[in-house]
């Protein structure tokens, strides 16, 4: 799991292994967030931001170490997301009002700069190279997806906010996951291609933070309400908690794992849940951002 812990004065990135602490990333003299982590054999490649002082700077860890800056400090800049294939590392996030896209550390622009955007995640398939995020049409975010460094398609017609906040791709089938406004409330979004194949109702504040598909089924934790969940195939499966949000899932050998955090008085506790019940608490002052299962050898 990687996320950060605050139980000092400054935000520490920082990466767990099986509910205990793995490794700081950083020193805590600034603060900092793991947002994402992969592993590949018996390394973990995680991306987050340091602050540098004065802005935010994207960064790439690979165990405990830095691997690299992807961006200078000039301007505020965060990773989301972490992806490996072939040996090659992706990143997405933004610099600035871009949106961008790193291959190790080679960067394609995905949006101009006109308006601010953001990448939230990157999926590798093959060749093929997916993004997701928003992009701001100078009255609302638009929801988008990017298929090798180009825009693939928008989600939403601009017409209200609306973020995409996970991609997975499963054989030609890409899933995003988001939310739309619908002026009053949020309303959790999941699309298959360009098709919404579920929402919330909108009778409460809901996004949909991460999407992974097993087999025949789709799985899509976020919040609704205040409340974290899981749907599966656009039903509600479980509430994890009274109050916190959930940011990451995975399914593995039929079993559901969730990262996020609950709200217990006034601190955000890091959680991770299995099949709808805490498997274990990280940290009582922090945040877990994203889970990732690995076989072992």
């Amino acid at each position: 799991m990687a996320g950060y812990d605050k139980t000092g004065a400054k935000r520490v990135a920082k990466v767990w292994k099986n509910g205990k602490e793995l490794y700081d990333l950083t020193t805590g003299d600034n603060h900092a967030e793991a947002y994402s982590l992969f592993v590949v054999g018996s390394d973990v490649y995680t991306a987050g931001y340091e602050d540098n002082g004065t802005k935010d700077v994207a960064k790439v860890w690979k165990n405990e170490d830095e691997l690299y800056a992807l961006t200078t400090g000039d301007k505020d800049a965060r990773a989301y997301s972490v992806f490996v294939s072939d040996d090659k590392v992706y990143t997405a996030g933004y610099d600035g009002k871009v949106a961008k896209l790193w291959k190790n550390k080679s960067v394609t622009n995905l949006t101009t700069g006109t308006n601010d955007a953001a990448a939230f995640s990157v999926f590798v398939a093959g060749s093929n190279v997916y993004t997701a995020g928003y992009e701001f049409n100078v009255i609302k975010d638009v929801a988008k997806v990017w298929k090798k460094g180009s825009e693939l398609y928008a989600l939403t017609t601009g017409t209200n906010d609306a973020s995409a906040k996970s991609v997975f791709v499963a054989g030609e089938d890409v899933y995003t996951a988001g939310y739309e406004s619908s002026g009053i409330n949020w309303v959790a979004k999941v699309w298959k291609n360009k098709k919404l194949i579920f929402k919330t109702d909108g009778s409460k504040f809901a996004s949909a933070n991460s999407v992974y598909v097993s087999g025949e089924d789709i799985y899509v934790t976020g919040s609704e309400g205040d409340v974290p969940k899981v749907w599966k195939n656009g039903e509600e499966l479980y509430e994890l908690a009274d109050n916190g949000v959930a940011r990451s899932i995975v399914v593995y050998n039929g079993d559901v794992y969730v990262a996020g955090f609950e709200i217990e008085g006034e601190d955000f506790v890091a959680k991770v849940w299995k099949n709808g019940k805490e498997l274990y608490t990280l940290t009582d002052k922090g945040f877990a951002y994203s889970i990732f299962i690995a076989e072992r050898k």
